[in-house]
């Protein structure tokens, strides 16, 4: 073919050659031969100026290929290997066109790489090559210095070191990366993180610093985000279409108040290659009326929209965070008189996510700690179809927490060489916010540790045996189900306790319930209405039903009427029964004596003669309330007192 000057100034700003469409069509790339040892791959626009038979290259093109007009070429269809020459980032030397335009401006570079990826898509990018670049209203000389492929390991989720690799050639899609270098003696003033190579990253890393995005103890949650979400987004929509597969637009993440949803959401923002994300509280949806609130959705997709019109495939993404997306998108009907304005604004969000003119360059993140409200058709496919629970941090996460928060107090010395991070880590389970806002670490550790301890207090029995063996079991999160926390709770009320802190302990890897004096929670008494039915059957599910994979779950419950549980079928529920007796020898009295430490050796020889070969009927609980009673009398009395107290109580 014979080489031509570009038809138009509009062309030449293309970085394509230009071609009749009766020899190729828009968008095939084509190696063009200026002699047996040069060839330079060019990406093709037509127009009907060109004569068929030629290829008009602009003057840049022409200096970069040592190329004449009505030079003979030949030009071959080039065909690229998409999971190999894809570009994944690019550095480009760039200084301006003409000296009559230099200024001392700043460029956002930032700006500049977006504006560059969508002018030049899916084009044939050389290393060494020379194009100019159009950026508000200024006209910039590029140099392509340096070009790494995409990692295809990336697509099937795959971690570990950067596998990426140089390449001379690359097919630019639109997720690639775009870093900007000031060309040597330049006057060019650029601002923004994708001005050097060195100071940007890639759209995705699998080897993300988890530390410096400041999600701690989330490196799995993370990864299985980014393996179900945004895999497909890393190479051209061609690829993905031939695949069969789509995009995700959505994903809901759900767990704990203050296990770090919202900090992950905002995070998978930043770590993209992808427009400002919008992050909207749910509650300001919803304006005065229906109208307005079904507005304040509209606006939310206006952007996406707009520039899917101008841009098509090239559209950028946008990432819309819902936080508390419950409070607006509840199960429709389900709000009896209300004004349903909340109907609405989950039809309208519907219609946005997966309507008739659909999105395929959004992200809707949805946050929220009762799933369970959520209207049912959000969560289905083509919607927010990735569900992703963010729970409590496992022992690993925790320990990456503490490391974080201590660093500080470390290299000021300020934390003590006795305190192990490692076995704080392993021993407690903690929700994330308090650690990441609290600047009194240490001592919010040991109070509640402290609390903990405070399972056992000094005037128990049952319930102090039942805390000290869950205590000593070494399980990291401890619930206590206890009905002096239910004292004027409603039946209702009170089912809607117990399924939280069971809930609560679901969250943790290994956990354990007290279920305290059973009998009162169900409201037993012997006579008249024996108890409460509805909190019978809910405390039955909740014993009975298995925790989620992965997590183990030891309950303990107390009771002082074994039989009335049988009848009730509750025992059932348990692997196990242990009968804890009482004080029954003189022998076990003075045992017990010795252990609490309230009298002293020659008070207990006093006592030990009094009840020394006898039988003693009594528990704990009652054995601590009549030494508490004797304590308080006069050291020379209380012994006295003491004996007397277990006479009068038929001991």
């Amino acid at each position: 073919m014979q080489a031509a000057r570009c038809p138009t100034d509009e062309l030449s700003l293309t970085n394509c050659a230009v071609v009749n469409e009766n020899d190729f069509q828009s968008g095939q790339h084509v190696i063009v031969r200026t002699s047996p040892s040069h060839r330079y791959t060019f990406t093709l626009r037509t127009h009907p100026s060109v004569v068929p038979g030629s290829i008009a290259f602009s003057l840049t093109q022409r200096k970069w290929a040592g190329l004449y007009i009505g030079q003979e070429t030949e030009v071959s269809l080039y065909t690229f290997d998409k999971t190999k020459q894809c570009v994944g980032t690019m550095t480009i030397e760039i200084d301006f066109l003409q000296k009559k335009s230099i200024d001392s401006n700043p460029y956002d570079t930032d700006k500049m790489a977006g504006e560059f990826i969508q002018q030049f898509n899916n084009q044939a990018f050389s290393v060494g090559q020379q194009l100019v670049f159009s950026f508000n209203g200024k006209l910039f000389s590029l140099v392509v210095k340096d070009i790494e492929a995409m990692d295809p390991s990336i697509l099937k989720g795959e971690q570990g070191a950067d596998k990426r690799q140089k390449i001379e050639l690359g097919l630019v899609p639109g997720n690639s990366q775009v870093a900007f270098e000031k060309a040597e003696n330049s006057s060019l003033n650029l601002i923004g993180e994708a001005k050097t190579k060195e100071n940007r990253q890639s759209i995705i890393n699998p080897d993300w610093n988890f530390e410096k995005m400041g999600i701690e103890g989330l490196d799995k949650e993370f990864s299985d985000i980014f393996q179900r979400m945004f895999s497909s987004r890393m190479f051209p929509a061609e690829i993905v279409e031939q695949m069969g597969c789509k995009h995700v637009k959505g994903i809901l993440l759900y767990g704990p108040t203050g296990c770090g949803k919202t900090l992950l959401a905002r995070q998978i923002g930043k770590m993209l290659n992808a427009r400002e994300p919008k992050v909207v509280n749910g509650p300001e949806i919803l304006g005065k009326d229906v109208r307005e609130s079904e507005a304040n959705i509209r606006k939310l997709f206006a952007d996406a929209e707009e520039e899917q019109r101008r841009l098509g495939a090239n559209s950028g993404l946008h990432i819309i965070i819902f936080d508390e997306i419950d409070a607006i998108c509840k199960q429709r009907g389900s709000m009896a008189g209300s004004t349903g304005v909340h109907d609405t604004v989950v039809n309208q969000l519907l219609s946005k996510i997966d309507g008739v003119e659909q999105l395929n360059n959004i992200l809707v993140i949805g946050m929220t700690n009762r799933p369970d409200l959520i209207d049912e058709a959000l969560l289905r496919p083509g919607r927010l179809e990735v569900k992703m629970e963010i729970g409590l941090p496992d022992e690993k996460g925790r320990l990456q927490i503490l490391h974080i928060h201590t660093a500080r107090m470390r290299g000021h010395r300020l934390l003590s060489a006795d305190i192990d991070i490692k076995e704080l880590a392993t021993e407690y389970v903690f929700e994330c916010t308090p650690f990441l806002r609290s600047k009194t670490l240490v001592f919010y550790i040991f109070r509640q540790k402290f609390e903990r301890l405070r399972l056992c207090p000094p005037h128990s029995g049952k319930t102090a045996l039942a805390a000290k063996i869950a205590e000593e079991s070494n399980f990291s999160f401890i619930k206590i189900c206890s009905p002096d926390k239910m004292i004027g709770f409603s039946e209702t009320a009170k089912c809607q306790a117990m399924k939280k802190i069971f809930n609560d302990a679901y969250n943790s890897q290994l956990s354990c319930v007290v279920v305290d004096d059973i009998e009162r929670l169900l409201d037993y008494v012997p006579v008249g209405p024996r108890f409460s039915n509805l909190v019978l059957q809910a405390l039955l599910v909740l014993l009975k039903k298995d925790p989620p994979q992965g997590r183990k779950l030891l309950i303990i419950g107390t009771t002082s009427h074994k039989d009335v549980l049988q009848q009730m079928e509750l025992l059932t529920a348990f692997s196990t029964t242990i009968h804890v007796p009482n004080i029954a020898t003189g022998e076990q009295l003075l045992e017990a004596l010795e252990l609490l430490g309230n009298f002293n050796d020659k008070e207990r020889t006093i006592i030990a003669q009094q009840v020394k070969d006898k039988k003693v009927l009594i528990g704990i609980k009652k054995l601590l309330m009549l030494i508490e009673m004797s304590l308080q009398m006069d050291p020379e009395y209380r012994v006295r007192k003491f004996l007397a107290l277990l006479r009068e109580e038929g001991a």
